[in-house]
């Protein structure tokens, strides 16, 4: 068995588990099965009784208290304003109090009374750097039907900063955008896909399907965006467009790569390897069962589905590169893998890491970077695998030998020099 199987293994074990731990509980059973039904059909009651509720506050005409703008960027020792209103004229006057969680500043005035639809103007004045939340707390909350608005207040140390931050995120974008280029004209170019990891490919298809799926489903889909602000109440979802465009883009990158693979010259026996048709296969039922779990248990919402996904990409950030590192290194030799699109990742990893601790300092949020571990921990994964390339291509296997071109050779023969460049 190829050492980097074992590495695969461990993986497909863990998810075996997991997804095994769900069927256990959404199969125990007919009794089990009944009670969740019965469950279910209390959950649509209750759903029904709260549109009921919903329509009467309409009727009622119940005002909206409303916090604007939701999001404010500022540096520090700036202020800024708000202004705090209601979208109907009340039954009576509301008694509005605005909370700082983090001393960052101060609100002035803390308290206003909103008797009409005249807004309420309030300043924003802040000291010092990082990220915080103020919310609008309304009384009597029977008077309002949203109660509690929010907006998230960052304050960083320098605009400069920040904008060097943006640059570097723009050049990373179009770093990791371009890099998928490379790989498609190198096969084009040989008219070969010999050397390349059919492997890696797969993994990499699945990887950014699922990623696409996860950004679209909170960028497009309204239930799922309720959830999340049911789940993490006080929280802003940060998915923009661009968020769903670059996955779409690389799954079409991707699959040109695979029909090359169908159109052009091959080695004998180069083909997808059953550890990765099995590893595959467990990542795609896991997902598959994760859609399952939704109408049968209470607790599992489409938004852990989209979460599920994005662990799936996870998985195969930390794993699809070893295929063509062993494929490399079998082979003693480059040729089948363009290290253009080695070289553009690494570019774009880097920029990457240099904007996260760039905008961690700025905001004075270092604990963000211990927070999110998964983040830092794959662009430095990711940026190791890079540097393996490139000291396989430009330290070992600058000369492919003899057995390397016979292993490589296909139909047509050994490849020439020129095309081991």
């Amino acid at each position: 068995m190829q050492w980097w199987c074992v590495a695969v293994m461990v993986v497909a074990v863990v998810v075996v588990v997991v997804a095994d731990t769900h069927m256990e509980e959404a199969l125990r059973g007919t009794k089990e099965r009944e009670r969740r039904k019965e469950l279910k059909e209390i959950e649509r009651e209750k759903k029904k009784e709260e549109e009921e509720e919903e329509e009467e506050e309409e009727e009622k005409g119940l005002p909206s208290l409303l916090l604007r703008p939701e999001e404010v960027s500022l540096v520090e020792g700036d202020n800024s304003k708000l202004e705090l209103f209601l979208n109907k004229v009340p039954q009576g006057c509301v008694n509005v109090s605005l909370i700082l969680e983090d001393p960052l500043g101060t609100v002035t005035p803390s308290f206003v009374i909103l008797c009409d639809l005249t807004p309420a103007n309030v300043t924003l004045e802040v000291t010092s750097r990082g990220t915080t939340t103020i919310t609008a707390s309304a009384s009597p909350p029977q008077w309002v039907s949203q109660t509690s608005p929010f907006c998230v207040v960052s304050v960083m140390g320098s605009q400069a900063l920040t904008t060097a931050a943006d640059v570097m995120g723009w050049l990373y974008t179009i770093a990791w955008d371009v890099s998928f280029l490379p790989q498609i004209i190198h096969n084009w170019r040989r008219k070969s896909v010999v050397g390349l990891s059919f492997d890696f490919l797969t993994f990499n298809w699945i990887g950014f399907f699922s990623y696409f799926i996860f950004n679209m489903g909170l960028y497009w889909i309204y239930d799922i965006q309720i959830q999340y602000s049911i789940r993490y109440p006080g929280s802003i979802l940060h998915v923009r467009l661009n968020d769903v465009i670059f996955p779409l883009y690389a799954v079409v990158c991707v699959t040109l790569q695979i029909g090359q693979c169908l159109l052009y010259e091959r080695a004998e026996g180069q083909r997808v390897s059953v550890m990765c048709r099995v590893l595959s296969g467990i990542l795609v039922a896991s997902a598959a069962v994760g859609c399952l779990l939704v109408p049968l248990v209470k607790s599992w919402w489409w938004l852990d589905v989209l979460y599920l996904l994005s662990y799936v990409k996870l998985t195969i950030t930390c794993i699809k590169y070893v295929p063509q590192l062993w494929v490399n290194y079998k082979g003693r030799s480059t040729a089948g893998w363009s290290i253009y699109q080695v070289i553009l990742d690494f570019t774009g990893g880097m920029l990457s890491l240099v904007q996260m601790f760039m905008l961690s300092g700025n905001y004075g949020d270092w604990l963000s970077l211990l927070t999110d571990p998964a983040k830092l921990g794959l662009g430095l994964l990711s940026i190791m695998f890079n540097i393996l390339f490139f000291i396989q291509h430009y330290c070992l296997y600058r000369t492919p030998p003899s057995s390397a071109v016979r292993e490589l050779k296909g139909k047509d023969g050994p490849l020439q020099g020129s095309e081991w460049d």
